[in-house]
């Protein structure tokens, strides 16, 4: 039989979620690396194969050419104790609540916390445009989370950046849950994981309620088969019974609804995400039909502010404002290169910092200035002082890593690579807001910190703990 001896190589000096600094693992993970002792490398590979073999027969019953490509998984998963994650639920329940609140005021003329030139210097914001965000601006908002050190041993989980328009997680989640515990099927038994049964279901009925309809009709809008989210966007469309279409799939009518062509169906709810560009900019005359509430968007024109990096430094004090209490979690120290005692600072310790795009996503447009060359550095530097209020600086922090699994003729090799959550947060109606029991764990390549996908990164299950 195979060898199922497990090995960890530390590669780096940030604290590891799963083996502590004498290498032994922590008590939650050790049903998990007990069963793929127990399974060995030859079980191991037939249950990764099986999970992997699903993912491209669930693609090929979508009517897509298998993609060995998308959705990249690492196998061994993330467990979260219930204690942690009563904090994070606590947190991210917080800070939604006060962006909804922020964004409903804006609206109104009426923002106390942003600074009127951080809103008029976003690439998100445009005034010209009628702004309609509603009772629930965010329907669905994804946290990015990392966890670092803290004291007794515990970790202190702090907020690096909020996605409230288009945040990819939910359907990646419901696709990894169904292979996972397939994979480990004793450990997931024996933890006690909570369930995300039911939640493609709960996610449609959170979209459909974006309209007064009792029964609307849904689109998801693509931009086609060579989107990197087209999977996800064949995934939800199946799940909700929603027409999925793309962009020059739908028209106006005279009237100033939105008509799906091939079945003439009349469309109430668009939910859009696609990498690049907008439906509103292929059909100028929907953002009016969305101001008079002809049709209904998810992710309305406008919304976009507060996925500004630049707005994020404030969500501490909307939640103070807002909701009168101290927050739950805290941010990255960020300084906005809009403001210019914060620009000075960041130009005169700018090889310390790491410098992002205000608008950028994906990792793109992304400085980490301590792992880059001096020639690199200098290069960003330039980009960023021809225009630098769309840039944020954060300090550098040493948030955990998780493990990357490979097999070896002697066993089982888990290296350390960097590791976030993407948890995502759900509001059916203005005064709720429902924590999905769950993450998008990204893992980054084995050196980088840059757990996004499109930057080689891995994703993984996350278990959440029902009593441990």
């Amino acid at each position: 039989m195979a060898d199922g001896s497990i090995r960890f190589e530390r590669g780096l000096s940030s604290p590891n979620e799963v083996f502590g600094d004498g290498g032994k693992a922590f008590p939650h993970y050790r049903p998990v690396l007990e069963e793929m002792e127990r399974m060995g490398l030859e079980e191991w590979g037939k249950r990764t194969r099986r999970a992997h073999g699903w993912l491209l027969e669930e693609q090929r019953e979508l009517g897509m050419d298998p993609d060995d490509g998308i959705h990249p998984t690492d196998y061994v998963p993330r467990v979260l104790s219930a204690a942690d994650w009563a904090v994070l639920e606590r947190g991210l329940t917080q800070r939604m609540l006060a962006v909804n609140e922020w964004l409903r005021r804006l609206e109104a003329g009426k923002d106390e916390v942003v600074p009127e030139k951080v809103v008029e210097s976003s690439t998100l914001f445009d005034a010209s445009i009628p702004t309609r965000f509603g009772d629930v601006p965010n329907r669905q908002m994804g946290f990015d989370i990392v966890a670092a050190e803290g004291g007794a041993g515990g970790w202190d989980y702090l907020v690096i950046e909020d996605n409230a328009k288009m945040p990819v997680g939910i359907e990646p989640m419901s696709l990894l849950r169904a292979r996972t515990p397939g994979v480990l099927p004793e450990s997931y038994a024996a933890l006690g994981v909570r369930s995300l049964e039911g939640l493609m279901e709960r996610f449609g009925e959170v979209v459909r309620a974006a309209s007064p309809y009792p029964d609307p009709t849904v689109a998801i809008l693509s931009t086609g088969p060579k989107d990197q989210y087209y999977l996800d966007h064949k995934v939800f469309a199946k799940e909700l019974g929603a027409i999925l279409a793309e962009r020059h799939e739908v028209e106006l009518d005279r009237n100033g609804y939105l008509l799906h062509k091939e079945s003439g169906r009349r469309i109430d709810v668009i939910y859009e995400r696609i990498e690049d560009g907008r439906i509103y900019d292929d059909i100028p005359g929907l953002i009016d039909s969305q101001a008079r509430g002809l049709i209904h968007a998810v992710f309305a024109p406008n919304l976009g502010i507060a996925d500004d990096k630049g707005v994020y430094p404030f969500i501490p004090e909307m939640i103070r404002t807002y909701l009168a209490e101290e927050p739950v979690l805290n941010n990255v120290e960020t300084y906005s290169l809009a403001v210019e005692e914060e620009r000075r600072y960041v130009m005169d310790h700018f090889d310390e910092l790491v410098v992002k795009s205000r608008s950028g996503w994906g990792g793109k447009d992304v400085l980490i200035a301590p792992e880059e060359s001096g020639e690199e550095i200098e290069e960003f530097r330039k980009k960023v002082e021809e225009n630098p209020v769309e840039y944020v600086a954060q300090e550098m922090i040493d948030f955990s890593t998780h493990v990357l699994c490979e097999t070896g003729e002697e066993g089982f090799i888990l290296r350390d690579a960097h590791a976030d959550y993407r948890i995502h947060t759900l509001a059916p109606d203005a005064q709720s807001v429902e924590v999905v029991p769950g993450a998008m764990t990204r893992v980054a390549a084995p050196g980088s910190r840059l757990v996004n996908v499109s930057s080689g990164g891995k994703m993984k299950d996350t278990w959440v703990l029902a009593s441990r």
